[in-house]
């Protein structure tokens, strides 16, 4: 049942995990420090040089793109998004996730002009990519100086939990069902509308109270589903877990009653929102989750 203490649970797990928050404090901090803003100069000079000269037809286009985009603002983001890799992150990785930022058509092709852009932005010094041999991977780390408060809300950035109040009617297709911010509802860059996409069901999906069976995440060991075969996917896997057994610590010293939020694609399909618990995750993650209010079931022929 909702109460006023798990509304004000809520509302400190949102402050503490949602990025939505989390992206003003790192471009206050970097607005306030003259170093950082000297960096920031540095950084649209470079773009505007790159943007003068002619490399091949490819990249060409792609640099043509940024015509249109604020170089300042872009800079920031790109900032901003590198000050969450206060430990080494893939390159590539890094790359993929600042993609949308630009917002380009092509998904490859934001992807390629981002990493064409942390190269360039690599020589303001406000991040370092490096590998650790020839074989290694390109691994990116800020070195933007943040203050220890926000570095540890940082660390804690990683994906939203479960809502452990239950989540706030859908009245739109821009709602998300959380106490502090709103989110489209249509997955995928560039599809949001707002046409009808059944609140009514996503509401009734949202609803559904569940609980996490301590008796199997006390017993059964979670494993991954692929092969560690590189130093990489250890780490990656490694990370996951410790961040997996983390958030379903905090759910059950919470009570242990949680809710999971819901989007549709664009062709209406339901998935549910969240990246270490969730009920359409791996066979693991599918077991460990049980309904709150448990009925039998009665009156199914067998």
């Amino acid at each position: 049942m909702e109460t006023h203490g798990s509304i004000v649970a809520q509302e400190w797990i949102e402050e503490r995990f949602n990025r939505k928050h989390i992206d003003a404090r790192i471009k206050k901090e970097i607005e306030e420090s003259p170093f950082m803003m000297e960096k920031h100069k540095q950084g649209v000079g470079l773009i505007q040089a790159m943007q003068a000269e002619s490399f091949y037809d490819s990249k060409d286009k792609r640099i043509a793109q940024l015509k249109s985009l604020d170089l300042d603002a872009l800079v920031m983001d790109i900032f901003v998004g590198v000050a969450y890799s206060v430990y080494p992150d893939l390159f590539t990785s890094v790359s993929a996730q600042m993609a949308a930022r630009l917002k380009f058509n092509d998904k490859a092709e934001a992807i390629s002009m981002v990493a064409d852009l942390l190269a360039l932005l690599c020589q303001t010094d406000a991040f370092d990519i490096t590998k650790k041999n020839k074989r290694a991977s390109l691994m990116l780390v800020s070195k933007i100086p943040l203050s220890d408060e926000l570095l540890e809300f940082i660390a804690n950035s990683q994906y939203l939990p479960p809502m452990v109040c239950e989540p706030l009617p859908l009245t739109h297709n821009y709602s998300s069902g959380y106490l502090t911010h709103n989110d489209s509802l249509l997955l995928g860059q560039g599809n949001h509308h707002d046409g009808d996409i059944c609140l009514d069901v996503l509401n009734t999906m949202n609803a559904v109270a569940l609980k996490l069976d301590t008796k199997f995440l006390s017993t059964v060991e979670e494993e991954p589903t692929f092969e560690l075969d590189t130093p990489d996917k250890v780490d990656q896997w490694t990370a996951f877990k410790k961040h997996s057994y983390a958030f379903y610590s905090l759910l059950v010293k919470q009570g242990n009653e949680f809710y999971l939020t819901h989007k549709v694609d664009k062709r209406g399909r339901i998935y549910a929102s969240g990246y270490h618990i969730n009920t359409q995750g791996t066979p693991f993650k599918k077991a460990m989750l049980e309904l709150l209010h448990e009925e039998l079931v009665e009156g199914v022929p067998t």
